[in-house]
């Protein structure tokens, strides 16, 4: 199970969504959780930490983790409609590894988000860590968010790579771009907010539990359709490459987000998730980049898509009118990083392995895409394809409304084939087809895989269905 913590944390919104978890009720242990889902405790642990971050549920040393939102915020957070309420019960491991979605066995590894951690040098990476623990590092109970080593190496990386100009103490380390907008928005407190739909939901939850009223925008194939903003406070965009479709938001579009922000004295977070990878278009630099977007954007990056989610590091260069608050809220929340992984990571940067490996990434993941993209072509002429330019993902999609996606991705699972369905990311606004992560496909593997999805597609258009294999 590739992306287990997420996964388990989804689930859990989910049960809360359904009117089986409630507010106040305990969750089990993360060792009774581990044991009851066969997954490994660290992923648990990891789950809960995104649950912690995102103000899903609280923890108390010695009484376990408890739920403090209500069904009706767990249901904005994931698009689920409401539904008669059932009687509550434990988590059972179904829950976490649902046979529908799951593959038992994992073939090749699609889904969105997921980077090739085969291409990270393992010298370098080893001598990262053993700088990192050279010595044991104290712990500061006045600066709980204070991490010097990276504050100080993303100043000059985000300036060379993103064009990005900011001091070290307006940089704050995050566990997770969740842990990032929770924080934000404890900080800043708006009556009202606005993000993409079809968007990230980890994103939507922290500000459906922060904020009074989210208002989802539609997207389209430049991303967020900014005309559509009114008078909201605080708006949650991913410019450089919409997610889940890809969409690149326009010089137009973005000078007119700017300007509408400073009209209305908004905030807007900028989530460049997976910003360093460019292929057959020019770059364009991030909002905070760009003349108005040092007062009004908060900017986040993150480890995930560069390296590995499993480093559990994200950044946001935040205005310096906000810095200490956002400081503050991130103390308050405890949604502080490990220093010992900031310290590695920082060690990276500062030898130049970052940059070494962003380079080899880049033309790995270039090679795949396109790989992937002729054999998309060729296998299934029929569907658009968004999104190619830039990331690690592409996103296909058809107009035969009888054909649901989430069938086609469960198909595709029962052949250990791992992907996402667009619907799967959609709140309000309706979404059909498939994410299609290229990151882990090998060239080699393009066409065989394509050519399967395109069979799974007409066995679900033809109403059969492949049992799940063991």
């Amino acid at each position: 199970m590739g992306r287990e913590p997420e996964a388990i944390a989804a689930a859990v919104v989910e049960e809360i969504a359904a009117g089986r978890l409630d507010r106040g009720d305990p969750l089990p242990s993360t060792r009774a959780l581990a044991a009851q889902t066969g997954v490994p405790r660290s992923a648990v642990v990891s789950a809960y930490d995104v649950l912690l971050a995102a103000g899903i549920i609280e923890t108390t040393p010695g009484s376990g983790a408890t739920v403090v939102v209500d069904q009706g915020v767990a249901r904005s957070a994931t698009g689920v409609g409401a539904a008669p309420r059932r009687p509550r019960e434990r988590l059972r491991p179904n829950v976490v590894r649902p046979e529908r979605d799951v593959p038992h066995r994992v073939r090749f590894n699609l889904m969105p988000g997921a980077p090739d951690v085969s291409l990270i040098r393992e010298r370098e990476w080893r001598q990262a860590w053993r700088s990192a623990t050279a010595s044991v590092p104290e712990l500061d109970w006045y600066h709980p968010m204070s991490h010097p080593a990276l504050q100080g190496a993303l100043v000059a990386h985000l300036r060379q790579m993103r064009g990005i100009a900011t001091e070290a103490h307006d940089v704050v380390i995050f566990p997770g771009v969740s842990a990032a907008v929770h924080a934000v928005t404890h900080a800043l407190r708006p009556r009202s907010a606005a993000m993409e739909d079809p968007g990230y939901p980890m994103a939507r939850i922290p500000l459906q539990h922060n904020v009074a009223r989210v208002d989802l925008i539609l997207v389209d194939d430049h991303g967020m359709q900014v005309e559509r903003l009114d008078r909201q406070e605080l708006v949650y965009v991913t410019p450089a490459h919409q997610f889940p479709l890809g969409g690149r938001m326009p010089v137009t579009r973005r000078e007119q987000l700017l300007r509408w922000a400073s009209a209305t004295g908004a905030v807007i977070i900028e989530d460049d998730f997976d910003g360093e990878y460019r292929h057959d278009s020019a770059p364009l630099g991030p909002l905070r980049s760009m003349a108005s977007g040092q007062e009004s954007v908060v900017y986040i990056g993150t480890a995930s898509k560069v390296l590995t989610p499993h480093l559990r590091l994200a950044w946001a260069v935040v205005p310096p009118w906000m810095s200490e608050a956002v400081r503050v809220a991130g103390t308050t929340l405890r949604t502080d990083a490990s220093l010992i992984a900031s310290d590695a990571l920082a060690h990276l940067i500062g030898n130049g392995g970052l940059s070494r490996h962003l380079a080899r990434a880049q033309r790995t993941y270039a090679a795949r895409r396109r790989r992937l993209v002729a054999a998309l072509a060729q296998h299934l002429p029929e569907v658009e394809l968004v999104g190619v330019e830039a990331g690690i993902h592409v996103a296909v999609r058809w107009r035969d409304d009888t054909v649901r996606d989430s069938d086609v991705a469960a198909e595709c699972a029962a052949r250990g084939i791992a992907l996402a369905p667009l619907s799967a990311y959609a709140a309000q606004h309706l979404a059909n087809g498939l994410l299609l992560g290229y990151a882990q496909l090998p060239e080699t593997q393009a066409d065989a895989v394509v050519a399967e999805i395109a069979e799974a597609l007409e066995v679900v258009r033809q109403g059969r269905r492949t049992p799940v294999s063991p």
